[in-house]
């Protein structure tokens, strides 16, 4: 069921506004498409499937991660992650013996996909 409070996308990426998604009929979903420089007006069933390219695709917010993680040395030489922490201080502070880094880590993770 498409939602209009959330942002979605063509299945090709391109730009989508939703206006309503309650207009009856079989495609109940109108919105627009932005398509070579100019909104085109288009309307959807209630899943926003119609089969092709411009079926709609949820777009999933974004956030950025920061952690410092612990990296331990293993009993034949090679690193081993240990744990992560927000801040510096506290992967300093939960530090065991052997630590052989501290690797700051900063990446953009979509709301859902896992590290």
């Amino acid at each position: 069921m498409i939602d209009k409070s959330k942002t979605y996308t063509t299945s090709d990426g391109l730009p989508v506004q939703i206006y309503r998604t309650d207009a009856g009929g079989r495609h109940p979903v109108h919105g627009a498409v932005f398509i070579d420089g100019s909104w085109s007006c288009m309307s959807w069933p209630e899943n926003g499937d119609v089969g092709a390219h411009y079926s709609l695709a949820e777009v999933k917010p974004k956030r950025t991660l920061e952690v410092h993680m612990n990296v331990y040395v293993d009993g034949l030489g090679a690193p081993m992650p240990g744990g992560c922490y927000y801040e510096k201080v506290e992967a300093d502070r939960q530090a065991c013996r052997g630590r052989f880094a501290c690797v700051h880590i900063t990446r953009e993770i979509t709301e859902g996909e896992g590290l």
